[in-house]
C-alpha cells in the first residue's frame, strides 16, 4: 500500500477505513506528515462554511475523511472543530437582555456582551443617525449600557451583513482607524477615537479626535484638528505682516507659538494655511540663495505679499507677486512704463535696438532681446553691462 499524497510505501500509514466509526470510509491512505499537511490545508475552507469535512486525498475519490481521523491527526483540526461548536452554542436560541425576547445572539467579542440581531440593528441604526447629526465619522460603541468597548468590525460587517446599517458602521470604524494613524504623531495621550465616552474638543465641544502641539510641555492642551486650524487661519494676517509663521498657541498660558510638526500638519487641514506656507518655502528659497546675501535682499513693500526682491539695479521686482519698485523712491509705487503698444490685445514694446515688438508675460525688468540687447523693460534704458 502506498501513500495516496507523496507515494511512498512506508509501513506507518494510516487508512482512512481503519479510523471509521459510524460512518463509511475509503481505503485509501496517507503517512502521517503527508495527512497532517493534507488536513491543515482545507482548514480555511472549512473555516468559512463552519463546518469540518475535509475529502479525501486520493484522487478523484468522493468519500470524506473520517472526522476521528481528522481530529487525531490535526491540532490545528482540534481548535478550529473547539470554535465551531462554541460558535453554534452562542446562536442557540436565549433570552436577549434588551429586548427579552428568545433568538440566537449575537457576541461583541471585544467586551463579551451580546444582543440579538434585531437589538444590535436598532443599535446601528442609532449610530448612523448621530453620525449623520455630527456630520462626522463615529468609532461605534458597544449598545450594553455603561460599555465604552468598540464594536468589532467583524460583527457589523460578517455576522449583521444583511444589515445597512451595519454595514454603514463598519465602514466608519475603517474611517476612524485610518483618522487614528493619521494624527498618530500629534494624538493626546489618550487617543481614543470619536465616540460618546471620548473626550470632547474643548474648543468646539464636539467628539473627534484630539492632537496636541509635540512642542508644548502641557499633555492636556489638546483639540480637535479643525479648531487648531481655525485658529491659525486668524493669525494669517498677522503671518504675512512678519513673513513668518508666528501662530501663538491655543492656550494663553502656554507663552509659545506652535511647533512646525503642528504648523505642517495644519497646511494638509486647510487650504488656506497650505498657500501661505507655499509662498513661505518660495521665500525661504530665494533668502539661500548665495549671489544675493541678506544685507542685498528687501522685501516687497506690498502689505499681501511675503516676499522679497533683489537689490543692486534700478528697479526691484518681487519674486512672488512681481511687484516693481524702486527701492529709494516712493514705497509701493511701479516705475511708469514708456512706450507701451497694444497690438491686436496684447501689450507690447519694441526693442530699442532693432524695433522687433516684444511680449512682456513675467519675470524681472531686465529683458533680453533676440537680437541679444539688454534692456530694462519698464524705461527702456540700456542694462547696466549689456552690448
Amino acid at each position: 500500500m502506498h501513500c495516496s499524497v507523496c507515494g511512498s510505501a512506508e509501513r506507518n500509514l494510516l487508512v482512512n477505513d481503519t479510523w471509521a466509526l459510524t460512518q463509511t470510509a475509503c481505503t485509501h491512505a496517507a503517512c502521517v506528515p503527508c495527512l497532517q499537511q493534507y488536513i491543515d490545508d482545507h482548514l480555511p475552507r472549512c473555516r468559512e462554511e463552519q463546518q469540518l469535512r475535509v475529502p479525501c486525498h486520493a484522487p478523484g475519490c468522493r468519500k470524506a475523511l473520517p472526522q476521528h481521523l481528522v481530529l487525531s491527526a490535526s491540532k490545528a483540526a482540534r481548535e478550529l472543530a473547539a470554535a465551531i461548536d462554541e460558535q453554534r452554542a452562542c446562536l442557540e436560541p436565549r433570552i436577549c437582555s434588551f429586548c427579552l425576547e428568545q433568538h440566537p445572539l449575537l457576541v461583541n467579542s471585544s467586551c463579551g456582551h451580546e444582543a440579538c440581531e434585531a437589538c444590535w440593528s436598532q443599535w446601528a441604526d442609532r449610530q448612523v443617525q448621530a453620525a449623520e447629526a455630527d456630520q462626522h465619522p463615529r468609532l461605534c460603541i458597544c449598545c450594553y449600557p455603561g460599555c465604552p468597548s468598540r464594536v468589532t468590525t467583524r460583527l457589523w460587517r460578517e455576522e449583521l451583513a444583511c444589515i445597512p446599517a451595519a454595514q454603514r458602521c463598519a465602514e466608519m470604524a475603517d474611517l476612524v482607524d485610518k483618522e487614528v494613524v493619521r494624527v498618530a504623531h500629534l494624538a493626546a495621550p489618550k487617543p481614543v477615537g470619536p465616540t460618546e465616552p471620548s473626550p470632547a474638543c474643548p474648543v468646539c465641544r464636539e467628539h473627534r479626535m484630539l492632537i496636541r502641539d509635540p512642542g508644548s510641555m502641557c499633555d492636556d492642551h489638546a483639540a480637535c484638528e479643525l479648531c487648531w486650524a481655525r485658529w491659525a487661519e486668524g493669525h494669517l494676517e498677522r503671518c504675512v505682516e512678519e513673513s513668518a509663521m508666528v501662530v501663538r498657541s491655543l492656550w494663553p498660558e502656554c507663552g509659545r507659538r506652535i511647533s512646525d510638526v503642528l504648523w505642517q500638519h495644519l497646511c494638509s487641514v486647510s487650504c488656506e494655511l497650505a498657500e501661505l506656507e507655499r509662498r513661505f518655502v518660495f521665500r525661504r528659497h530665494l533668502q539661500r540663495n548665495p549671489l544675493f546675501p541678506a544685507a542685498m535682499q528687501v522685501n516687497c513693500p506690498r502689505r499681501e505679499c511675503v516676499g522679497l526682491g533683489y537689490l543692486g539695479y534700478d528697479t526691484v521686482m518681487c519674486f512672488i507677486c512681481e511687484h516693481q519698485w524702486t527701492p529709494d523712491g516712493a514705497v509701493g509705487e511701479s516705475p511708469p512704463e514708456v512706450d507701451v503698444q497694444e497690438v491686436m490685445g496684447v501689450r507690447v514694446k519694441r526693442c530699442p535696438k532693432c524695433s522687433e515688438y516684444i511680449e512682456k508675460n513675467g519675470g524681472c525688468d531686465h529683458m533680453t532681446c533676440c537680437c541679444t540687447h539688454e534692456f530694462y523693460w519698464t524705461t527702456l534704458k540700456p542694462f547696466r553691462g549689456g552690448a
